[in-house]
């Protein structure tokens, strides 16, 4: 435990120039990088206590406010105060032999005596070891130092059952270890008896005495010696805490901010009168700095019923509208809750979702929208159509920003739009532009648009799944296009449901294919976090009722009692789809089948879409159908879309492709491309030709045509249970029939497919082996491993953390952060072609756009960048990502472009340069060992 001696510092007066005795030592630093003069430990702490005071009252709501207090036995202003001063301690590790002499001999060389002037007089020891700054980080030394400090200050020392999780103080000591967003594993007894004797970087003599001393003077200072809390947070709350924490360390933590508030002459003693002036100076500066940075000034509207149907912009008639005037008539909801709407995919739904926020929003009091989207390509107009909804939506003030790394690297003018509705002041807006266009803080605005996986780290053991979750707290969550998926994804975000649930955060879930189980699973799920939410008694999972989703309708699941309602839009009118199946068998030596057959299928009036599976296969298709048109004199245009062209030739071929297919053109044209587009693509056709997919995926190509033909054959892509859902699918339309009726068929058909053993019995093992213990054996065979991956990445729901916040951030050994990347597809790689005309390196063939030169700040250069980018999968990135590749002095004749910057930048650092024809060959370049090039069909592969 720690010690309560209490000491100044050595070699000086007892008292300071206020004429108080000293009790802590300034020579204890805090921050030094960047400062004109290093910053006193104390100091830190406690603008980091005023920071989460501002942030605590300005961005966390009355209800989360209530439970907080309510757990903690303390009135919401007791509760309050006492956050503040946790705040304040999350860097008390900082007073430690081996953050002391990190800071002289590693993080700042400007004072190498520093850590040997602590140790003159004798008071500061550490054992052996006690210096090693890698095995006992500060953090780690907060965790392992606060229990027996809170016991001093009169926090319980009893312990229900000898467990260390059971004391109210180390509870906080493992939440506040947590701080860098990894928590570290729970103490046992005897280390709490004795910490310094497990861990030597904690310090003998003078280290425990100035710790104690520390935040005993803190802690009077923010909150007056007010009572202690009596209860412990459940995890659904500490992690909002935490988030605040954290959210408060990074604005105290900023230089500007620092330097505004100091005073060197009080800093020289740090007694009670000199902390207390400081406490006052940055309270003022906090409280300036956290309201132009626009977190927690938004509200949802009371606005009329024809107004937000007339902002929202339903096409008359429509299915989309007929929903949305329902959702506004109906009862309002007592507290927010989970709407899972069953509508047809497109815009149109997208703002439908949003109309639901609205209701969901007022009665929860939420403070902003967070829309989750299938994939990246509709994140502009996703944008643009909640900013243009924003200001009937919400009331109040702040902007949205777009959660994309690529988005952030361009620059604030990219990622963040401000609304008109909701502008701040000119000041204010720069200030919140520039703060929250930063990776680590787009959740944090009051409007986010992001696709799925981006919020799924939430739920991933990452560091600052705390802040993500935080952040999407007192938010509506709207999901756009949830379908049946692997188990592995649809357990994440059932996990992710669960966990908003419990923090009372409103859901939205947009949908055109679920029924049955797996729609009965994200319900089944919001109540077991609506449970979480009422409290320990009623944790217990109870059944859910049988409620089928309508087709069009919702499934209404109470934020209070977890109760569920089911409202039809009346009988939906079927359109019959003709579909047929075609087998294709690979011949020896010939063609590939599957182009011979889209060849084939593709000929005579009426446009067709042609979904290939991949990049490759759609280049080949697409050059195999223009051959075939070219020797038949077959009319009628063939276009190509997919990823891999150069973003801003993207943009060009997607306008060009709008213009072409509004409507569903007569005249033989074709367009070829890959599930991502056929499946959102806004535009119609006479036919849809495909492979074999899940049922999802095929009924949203299928709703693009009027008739719908299948390719199957030897199927190789995707992992054993993608294979083993398309051979279900496939097996079940031959059973049904040549024509389905939509889309009163496509539910029986989901049902049909994904109610099977086969598909809930992977799904409820993923559930059953995260409830019991990690896997620990690498599984073998493709589906096995996703499977392995599942279990190992997803942290425990709200109710089976058993108050070991270490759950969280805990992974299983091997499971990195790039291998998560990687599994969720959530990380991207992207290629730069370079075309050198003598030594000057051009973006583009003619040598028209210079390559530019990246400076500090660099947003317009890196916005070039941007246009000429193309994403290509991640494993293709050559070994050892760009650093190891500049290393190597790969790209010799281009170091006037200055990579150091390109380092610096999330996204630029995953752009790989590749010099065309510097090699001999003027059409490749090598990207890695790989040799790729660019022609009008896109990148490609060589060989």
């Amino acid at each position: 435990m720690e010690s309560s001696a209490e000491t100044g510092s050595s070699g000086e007066s007892p008292l300071c120039h206020h004429g108080r005795t000293r009790f802590l030592d300034a020579r204890l630093r805090g921050k030094d990088r960047g400062l004109t003069k290093p910053y006193p430990v104390v100091c830190h702490l406690v603008d980091t206590g005023a920071y989460f005071a501002e942030l605590w009252e300005l961005t966390v709501g009355p209800s989360l406010r209530a439970r907080v207090a309510l757990e903690l036995g303390l009135s919401e202003p007791d509760a309050a105060r006492e956050l503040a001063f946790w705040a304040a301690l999350h860097d008390l590790g900082k007073i430690s032999p081996s953050y002391q002499h990190f800071l002289s001999t590693e993080a700042c060389k400007d004072y190498p005596e520093h850590f040997e002037q602590l140790l003159a007089d004798g008071r500061y020891r550490h054992g052996r070891g006690g210096t090693n700054n890698r095995t006992a980080p500060h953090d780690r030394i907060t965790h392992w130092a606060l229990p027996g400090i809170f016991e001093h200050l009169g926090y319980s020392a009893d312990a229900p059952g000898g467990q260390a999780r059971d004391l109210i103080g180390h509870a906080v000591g493992q939440l506040l270890g947590g701080h860098h967003g990894s928590f570290y594993p729970r103490m046992e007894r005897r280390q709490l008896r004795s910490p310094a004797t497990f861990l030597p970087q904690l310090g003998l003599g003078a280290w425990p005495e100035q710790r104690l001393g520390h935040a005993r003077m803190v802690r009077t200072l923010i909150t007056d010696d007010g009572p202690v809390p009596t209860g412990m947070l459940p995890v659904e709350l500490a992690v909002v805490v935490l988030g605040v924490v954290m959210v408060a360390d990074w604005m105290a933590s900023d230089t500007k901010s620092i330097e505004s508030v100091r005073c060197l002459a009080d800093e020289a003693c740090c007694c009670d009168e000199a902390l207390r002036q400081h406490w006052e100076r940055v309270r003022e500066t906090a409280r300036e700095r956290v309201g132009k940075q626009a977190l927690g000034r938004c509200g949802f509207a009371a606005s009329p019923e024809e107004e937000l149907l007339r902002a929202a912009g339903f096409p008359d008639g429509s299915v989309h509208g007929r929903l949305a005037r329902r959702l506004l008539t109906e009862a309002g909801p007592a507290q927010g809750g989970m709407l899972l709407v069953s509508a047809p995919a497109g815009p149109a739904r997208r703002r439908l979702g949003m109309v639901a926020a609205s209701k969901l929003g007022r009665a929860s009091k939420a403070r902003g929208i967070a829309l989750a989207l299938p994939d990246e390509m509709h994140l502009d107009d996703a944008s643009k159509e909640l900013a243009s909804l924003a200001g009937t939506l919400l009331e109040g003030s702040g902007g949205l920003v777009r959660l994309h790394t690529m988005s952030f690297d361009v620059g604030p003018e990219t990622a963040f739009e401000d609304i008109p509705e909701l502008s701040l002041a000119p000041e204010d807006q720069a200030v919140a532009k520039k703060w929250l266009s930063q990776q680590r803080r787009g959740l944090l605005a009051p409007l986010g648009v992001g696709v799925l996986d981006q919020f799924l780290l939430a739920v991933l053991p990452v560091p600052d799944n705390a802040v993500r979750l935080f952040g999407l707290s007192e938010k509506v969550f709207v999901v756009d296009d949830v379908r049946p998926q692997e188990p592995a994804l649809h357990q994440l975000l059932c996990l992710l449901v669960e966990w908003l649930a419990a923090l009372g955060t409103s859901v939205v879930l947009l949908t055109d294919t679920l029924a049955g189980e797996s729609a009965d699973r994200l319900v089944t799920a919001y109540r077991r976090g609506v449970r979480v939410a009422r409290g320990p008694k009623t944790r217990e999972n109870g059944a859910s009722p049988s409620a089928e989703l309508p087709k069009p309708g919702w499934l209404y699941v109470d934020g209070r009692d977890g109760s569920v309602t089911a409202v039809a839009d009346g009988a939906p009118e079927d359109s019959v789809l003709p579909v047929s199946l075609l087998e294709a068998r690979s011949r020896p030596g010939g063609a590939d089948p599957y182009v011979d057959a889209v060849t084939d299928r593709s000929g005579g009036a009426g446009s067709t879409l042609v979904c290939c599976d991949s990049v490759e296969e759609a280049q080949r298709t697409f050059t195999a159908i223009e051959q075939h048109r070219r020797l038949h004199a077959t009319p009628g245009e063939v276009r190509l879309l997919h990823q891999r062209f150069r973003r801003h030739h993207f943009r060009e071929l997607m306008e060009e492709c709008a213009a072409a297919h509004k409507n569903a053109a007569q005249d033989g044209s074709v367009l070829v491309t890959t599930p991502a587009f056929a499946e959102y693509l806004p535009f119609r056709f006479e036919r849809v030709v495909t492979r074999s997919a899940p049922l999802p995926s095929l009924l949203a190509r299928a709703s693009h045509g009027r008739c719908l033909t299948i390719l199957e054959g030897e199927e190789r892509a995707g992992s054993p249970m993608d294979r083993a859902l398309r051979q279900h699918t496939v097996q079940a339309l031959r059973a049904h029939g040549p024509q389905l009726r939509l889309p009163d068929d496509a539910a029986r058909l989901i049902r049909q497919v994904y109610d099977s053993d086969s598909y809930l019995a992977a799904f409820e093992d993923i559930r059953a082996r995260r409830k019991g213990h990690l896997l620990a054996a690498a599984a073998e065979g493709h589906e096995a491993w996703l499977l392995h991956e599942a279990r190992r990445a997803g942290i425990r729901g709200p109710a089976d953390v058993h108050g070991d916040l270490y759950e969280l951030t805990r992974t299983e050994h091997g499971l990195t952060k790039e291998r998560l990347a990687a599994t969720m597809g959530i990380e991207e790689a992207y290629v730069l072609f370079i075309h050198l005309r003598g030594e000057v390196p051009f973006l583009d063939p003619e040598g028209k756009e210079e390559v530019p030169r990246l400076k500090e700040g660099g947003g317009s250069a890196v916005a070039a960048l941007a246009r000429h980018a193309i994403p290509v999968p991640p494993q293709w990135a050559p070994a050892g990502g760009l650093s190891e590749q500049m290393g190597r002095e790969r790209f010799p004749r281009l170091k006037n472009l200055n990579y150091t910057y390109w380092i610096k930048r999330t996204w630029l650092n995953q752009v790989y340069p590749v010099v065309l024809g510097a090699d001999g060959d003027p059409d490749t370049g090598l990207l890695g060992a790989m040799r790729v090039g660019y022609t009008r069909t896109g990148l490609f592969r060589h060989g």
